[in-house]
């Protein structure tokens, strides 16, 4: 009998239940996914989603996150595409309607580094975008707790993905494809080759080098995006002002307390706009302000597997990957917002402001508020290099598959940007003037970029995150036997040390960049040594269930436990019942302990407009300075999954999986919601610091807002996944498959505080009620045709009320369905083609006001590949 063995895989139930073969084949033993069990098999009744590379390969997927945010159980995406995200060019993916740090990401079973940078300044993650989708052969996602067998991070759910092994000969594959509107252009080059024949060498090498580029999508280009006046799709005029500039009259006079907002001298009449609260601004768009939805995009990828048959059953195996993303982020341009004083150097004094504005006085304090446009746009340039090193054995001893590896990850990265401007250097030339030198006026809209230049400058923040693992492992499928079959085990022994190195260019540690907050260096690391066990018992012939038993300690959180059961009952050969309980440990990750962070978030002074007489409709949007981060006093996270499954296979071309589930989390670790804290002030005393009021009965200015990370809560999250599968073979004429999967959300409930009750947060635009995915495919030969229907639920607008006098804003946003298009082909023996149109009739996704991936201007159902439009796709490979 064959033996080949594979790398442990992502969580899961691990239910032993018989395959059925329908012709006489050797059997494969296998690591379950699940289970650390090696059986022999055909698992087909886990609950556990797998994407083969055909199937990646008919969605036109160019990258690991645009493949995942196709699939209805997959949802808190970041696509790496904000520039103003503190992991900007990264991408995660979250599961069950949870975050990404609730999901474990593995490459062949094994851990990966984190992303040196983090998720709002404190979440820590794995990065996808340093996964090259070409070298990728499948991907299991498991949608279930699996903390007692891989470790705390897995509450909910895994996703593991496989490269190929023991490959022999070599392929070249060529990619291309961007969207009928002009942008995003991308090509991609995959080589491989396999040398040796494990079994008849005893020796098998694999090297697979792959590259991708993808040009810029710009929001001008596509009908969604084209402009920030979103009144044409039932919202808000959200345009900014900032790029010609405005002023506010800030002299401590009660007969200006309602001064509005009035722009600056010489705005062309077609840019003129008022807004509900009274302020006229001039206002600019997403062409001018060359607003990108995706940045340009390289990768470069060079992966090596190594396995050499020593003796026997004995084999040594070694991974080498090599990873580096280049992502240059468009930042936006600098802007100065500051109060300029009759006694300052810039200050208006040849009587143009009052030739304009009859109410200005030249006694008058200004705050003025415009983009530093003449050095043009910032840009980020992010470089992230992955760096990852796997040793082991393997070996059959008695009955015992044994195994043994180290793990080495790093990833570093540096984030750089020019054209940022040092803030105390030019306020100095705004107050005190210049010697001699280019005066910059804010004041007028034709300064020379030598004005500028002085104060310009160039920051790179570096940081390094890095893992190193031990794991040895043992298992025995038969260990003892039972009159209904034999009882598999399973033990192991992990050790793994974590650990960050954050630095901040200096200038921002000192707060001398204008628009940046003060940033502080962050080092610290973690070990954890783990034991786990897992038995499967086979209680009668249809009927067996599964324990397993985790044990952590970590150096900084003391020892946890972590018990599994899990079952699975067939009553008739057609159908399966499973179902699990577990309990998981999530410690708070090191930058949610120790980083410190400063940001700007953009919240509504309801208190102030009240005092100045605005009414809440007409209360502005402002930014403001956050200061959150590390809590060394957080404590852990402890959770609840509960999981009931029903399969249904009544003949061989029919099958049907229902799997309901419900998970609980205590302690949850978050950070406040700024408007929550602004909200409630008699809550959280000292939380919010306001700057010295310039009216009396007029609260001042928001100073900054506190929102440290808290155990400040609960979650509790329960829904359905569905999948139905059915084969129809014609014959002579080939085969169609049909497939719906479906996930949909029951109830997703989170609270603000300890005390607070839980708020429901299913039905609106985070969390809508379900996601489908209907797909037809026919094959005949060599030849293949499939369609996918890709449908996103309709969900509460939660904006509706705030802008309700804003434009016609619909209570409640609308459905919408995309669909696909894929074809393959294979001319000859050793060439295939592929290719196809995603968003096939150019659906634009449903519009909700309120914050998005969009420049925190809307949000829409479905992936954000669909405001791309149309796009087109096709790839060739042979094999040599």
């Amino acid at each position: 009998m064959k033996r080949s063995y594979l790398a442990v895989a992502a969580a899961g139930m691990g239910l032993g239940m018989g395959a059925w073969a329908e012709e006489a084949v050797p059997l494969e033993r296998v690591t379950v996914t699940g289970s650390n069990i090696k059986r022999i098999g055909k698992e087909k009744a886990l609950a556990v989603e797998v994407i083969k590379k055909e199937d990646i390969d008919k969605t036109g997927a160019s990258t690991v996150i645009q493949l995942l945010d196709r699939l209805p159980s997959v949802g808190s995406l970041l696509a790496g595409t904000n520039s103003n995200s503190f992991a900007a060019g990264a991408a995660t993916a979250g599961l069950r309607g949870m975050s990404s740090k609730y999901v474990l990401v593995l490459l062949n079973g094994r851990r990966l580094p984190n992303y040196a940078m983090f998720i709002s300044g404190t979440d820590a993650f794995v990065d996808l975008n340093t996964l090259p989708l070409s070298v990728i052969e499948s991907v299991e996602i498991l949608r279930d707790g699996a903390s007692a067998i891989y470790g705390s991070d897995a509450v909910a759910g895994v996703i593991n993905f496989k490269t190929r092994r023991n490959f022999r000969g070599a392929e070249a594959t060529l990619r291309g494809g961007g969207n009928l509107d002009g942008d995003g252009i991308e090509h991609g080059l995959n080589l491989s080759g396999g040398f040796g024949d494990l079994e008849q060498d005893g020796q098998n090498l694999l090297l697979s080098f792959d590259v991708y580029h993808r040009e810029p999508v710009f929001s001008r280009n596509h009908d969604a995006t084209r402009s920030n006046d979103y009144r044409f799709q039932g919202g808000p005029d959200l345009r900014s002002g900032a790029q010609w500039g405005y002023w506010n009259d800030r002299t401590p006079n009660a007969d200006r307390s309602n001064a509005l907002a009035k722009p600056l001298p010489g705005c062309p009449p077609w840019r003129l706009t008022t807004r509900p609260s009274g302020a006229a601004l001039c206002v600019s768009d997403v062409d001018e302000l060359g607003t990108q939805l995706s940045p340009r995009t390289s990768r470069y990828g060079l992966t090596a597997h190594y396995t050499r048959r020593l003796s026997g059953d004995a084999e040594f195996f070694a991974e080498l990957g090599l990873n580096r993303t280049e992502t240059p982020l468009d930042g936006g341009y600098s802007f100065v917002q500051t109060i300029v004083g009759p006694g300052w150097a810039v200050y208006p004094r040849d009587g143009g402001l009052a030739s304009v504005y009859p109410d200005f006085k030249p006694t008058d304090n200004l705050q003025i508020t415009r983009n530093l446009s003449e050095s043009g746009r910032r840009l980020n340039e992010i470089t992230s290099d992955t760096y990852r090193a796997v040793l082991g054995g393997r070996a059959l001893w008695r009955d015992w598959d044994l195994e043994s590896s180290l793990n080495l990850g790093l990833n570093k990265v540096e984030a750089r940007q020019n054209n940022v401007v040092l803030n105390d250097a030019f306020l100095a030339m705004l107050r005190n003037g210049t010697d001699g030198g280019p005066l910059y006026n804010p004041f007028s809209q034709h300064n020379d970029a030598a004005a500028l230049r002085p104060y310009l400058a160039t920051i790179a923040n570096t940081s390094s995150s890095r893992l190193s693992a031990f794991e040895f492992k043992a298992s025995n499928e038969e260990w003892f036997r039972l009159p209904a079959g034999p009882a598999g085990f399973a033990a192991g022994l992990q050790w793994s040390h974590e650990s960050i190195d954050a630095q901040p260019d200096p200038l921002l540690q000192t707060g001398k960049i204008m628009n940046f907050a003060v940033q502080q260096s962050l080092r610290a690391s973690r070990s954890v040594l783990s034991a786990f066990s897992e038995v499967n018992l086979p209680v009668l012939k249809n009927l067996e269930v599964q324990l397993a038993l985790r044990a952590d300690r970590y150096n900084d959180f003391g020892d946890t436990f972590n018990p599994k059961l899990a079952f699975s009952f067939r009553p008739w050969e057609p159908a399966m019942l499973r179902g699990s309980v577990t309990t998981g440990f999530k410690a708070p990750t090191l930058p949610q302990l120790y980083a410190s962070r400063q940001a700007y978030t953009s919240v509504y002074d309801y208190a102030q407009c009240a005092d100045r007489g605005i009414a809440r409709e007409r209360c502005g949007l402002a930014s403001n300075q956050l200061r959150s981060g590390g809590n060394p006093g957080l404590n852990p996270e402890e959770s609840r999954n509960y999981a009931l499954g029903l399969v249904l296979q009544p003949t061989p071309a029919l099958s049907a999986t229902v799997d309901w589930y419900r998970i609980e989390v205590s302690n949850t670790v978050q950070s406040l919601d700024p408007q929550y804290v602004l909200d409630n002030p008699d809550r959280f005393p000292g939380f919010v610091a306001r700057k010295p009021a310039d009216l009396p009965g007029v609260r001042g200015d928001i100073d900054y807002i506190s929102a440290p990370y808290m155990n400040i809560g609960k979650t509790r999250t329960s829904g359905v996944d569905i999948d139905v599968q059915y084969d129809w073979s014609l014959g002579a004429y080939g085969k169609l498959k049909f497939r719906n999967a479906q996930s949909r959300i029951f109830s997703y409930r989170e609270s603000q505080t300890e005390t607070d009750p839980m708020l429901e947060y299913a039905d609106y635009g985070a969390q809508p009620r379900w996601k489908n995915v209907f797909e037809v495919s026919y094959s005949r030969g060599s030849y293949s045709l499939g369609l996918t229907a890709r449908s996103y639920a309709s969900f509460k607008n939660l904006y509706s009320q705030l802008y309700r006098n804003a434009g016609d804003v619909k209570e409640r946003v609308g459905s919408y369905t995309a669909l696909d298009i894929n074809f393959g082909l294979k001319p000859s023996k050793g060439f295939s083609v592929s290719g196809g149109i995603r968003n096939l009739g150019n659906r634009m996704p449903s519009y909700a006001t309120g914050a998005g991936f969009s420049g925190g201007a809307a949000a829409y159902s479905g992936p954000a590949t669909d405001l791309w439009g149309r796009m087109l796709y096709l790839s060739g490979r042979y094999v040599f």
